[in-house]
């Protein structure tokens, strides 16, 4: 059954991924949902119409979480009480996309009883495939992929954030300060999906960001665990999918990445 699901997934993925490159610049406009960090296109729309289409053709009796489409439950609770559940962003990096910037994906996550089983994250500017499945590994294009050892000191670090971030009590604002500080280079690049797959194959080493929402990172979990990495919430916590604190690491440098996180005394909140 894994073997099916995964092979759905990444052809669902691909096909959609293939249909946004073609239809770039062809959006009628973009609009704005709790933010102006926080926008949608037609384009996403169109492409999770057609990813929930295909998935209701060949599984029909399987539950589908998906953030654009407002005939889909956006009820949380359905991760843990479906037997199988879909969790879809039809364009992780929105905003990229609205700006013809390269770094956008398609991400599908599959779990079964609340327990990720397969992710897909399709990078269609790069022809790139990203697929996990549940104790068979992680790949890119079919090929096994396994997360770096670099230290922290050699790391590059991706983050992502909401408008919320930037304000005097956010724990990003000193934490971007000491990792930074810490880390050989942070990168803001705008889609989580595909920082969590650059963590499992080794072009990054480690990305953090809270809040965010299960669509994007429900691939991601398994492709970082399953390439030999780590993966919990900020504070070290076993990860809560429907939280979205999260904290991805190639391993080496968990620790001290919670460390630090966890650590900061208000005096140093304040230096940074």
């Amino acid at each position: 059954m894994l073997d099916i699901l995964l092979k759905n997934a990444e052809q669902i993925a691909m096909d959609a991924g293939k249909w946004i490159v073609q239809n770039r610049g062809n959006y009628e406009k973009v609009q704005y949902k709790k933010n102006h960090l926080d926008v949608v296109t037609d384009i996403d729309r169109e492409s999770e119409a057609r990813i929930i289409r295909h998935i209701q053709q060949v599984f029909p009796e399987h539950a589908i979480l998906s953030e654009e489409n407002q005939s889909i439950d956006k009820d949380f609770s359905v991760i843990s009480q479906a037997e199988y559940c879909w969790i879809v962003d039809p364009i992780d990096g929105t905003v990229n996309f609205v700006h013809d910037e390269p770094y956008y994906s398609v991400s599908i996550g599959i779990v079964k009883n609340g327990e990720p089983i397969a992710g897909v994250i399709y990078d269609p500017n790069r022809d790139e495939l990203f697929s996990a499945g549940r104790g068979i590994g992680a790949y890119l294009n079919g090929k096994k992929v396994q997360v770096s050892s670099r230290s922290l000191r050699e790391s590059l670090l991706h983050t992502g954030y909401a408008a919320s971030d930037w304000t005097t009590d956010s724990p990003l604002r000193y934490e971007f300060a000491k990792f930074f500080a810490k880390s050989r280079n942070i990168k803001i690049a705008g889609s989580a999906s595909l920082d969590l797959a650059y963590v499992a194959c080794g072009r990054a080493d480690g990305f953090w960001q809270r809040g965010l929402s299960p669509w994007d990172i429900a691939a991601g979990i398994l492709l970082v665990t399953e390439a030999g990495g780590t993966i919990t919430g900020t504070d070290g916590s076993v990860l809560d999918l429907q939280k979205g604190d999260v904290l991805a690491t190639n391993g080496n440098i968990h620790k001290q990445l919670i460390h630090i996180m966890t650590g900061v005394d208000e005096h140093e909140r304040t230096i940074c």
